[in-house]
Order: C-alpha cells, then sequence, then structure tokens
C-alpha cells in the first residue's frame, strides 16, 4: 500500500493547524484577561492552579510546540507522521520532538488533576475525613 501526500493536501494541512493556532492563541489571551482581571474573591484560591494550566509550560508553550515549532503532517491510515517546523529543519529528530509534545500533555493532565484535587479539597468541611 503507498501513500501519497501532495504538496496540496500538505499546505491544506498547515493551513488548518496555524488557523487553529491563531484561534487558540486569541481565546488564551482572553481567557488570561478573564482569570487576572474578572475573577471573584471567591474563587481567588483556586485561580493560581487556573493559571497554571493556561501559562505555566502548558497550553500556550504545547500550542507553540505543536504548530510552530515541530508542525507534525500525519500520514493516515499509517501510524506515521513528519514534521515541518522551525525545530525539524533545524535537524531535531521526530523522536525528540514526541517525546516533548507527551512530556508537555502530561504536564497538562497533571496540572488539571492539581485543580480539581484542590476544588475538591476546598468543599470538603474542615473537619472531613477525606481531607
Amino acid at each position: 500500500m503507498s501513500i501519497f501526500l501532495s504538496q496540496e493536501d500538505e499546505n491544506k494541512i498547515i493551513f488548518f493547524r496555524r488557523s487553529l493556532f491563531t484561534v487558540s492563541s486569541l481565546l488564551n489571551a482572553l481567557s488570561m484577561f478573564c482569570l487576572l482581571q474578572r475573577t471573584p474573591p471567591k474563587q481567588m484560591k483556586i485561580r493560581n492552579y487556573i493559571i497554571l494550566i493556561q501559562v505555566e509550560i502548558l497550553l500556550i508553550v504545547n500550542d507553540i510546540c505543536l504548530d510552530v515549532l515541530f508542525e507534525p503532517i500525519p500520514l493516515f491510515p499509517l501510524l506515521a507522521g513528519y514534521c515541518l517546523g522551525l525545530l525539524c529543519k533545524a535537524g531535531l529528530p521526530m523522536r525528540i520532538a514526541t517525546n516533548i509534545t507527551i512530556l508537555l500533555n502530561t504536564y497538562i493532565g497533571i496540572a488539571i488533576l492539581l485543580c480539581v484535587f484542590y476544588r475538591h479539597q476546598t468543599l470538603l468541611p474542615t473537619g472531613s475525613l477525606a481531607k
């Protein structure tokens, strides 16, 4: 079975990924504004965890890595692909780019779990056994 991806299809994928990056960046900026300026006083404790998810090497850095630095092009139905991003053009192996992506997504998952755990702990009464 031969797989061929034309230049036109590759350009469509790149355009779609860059469009997603633009929309995602705008929404990240809007959510950061709302977190910093419009957070109600009762939510100030959990705000720091949500900012962690937004800023600290998580969503924004993940978007930059995937959509600018790596730009992976999947080859479906094969479980394969190649990358065209800045770091890949500079000689970074695809294996390392994949590992960085997995690491960043793991950090995002851990930050979400910390946020849920902290929120759970704040809702429990003071003398609870689960606290």
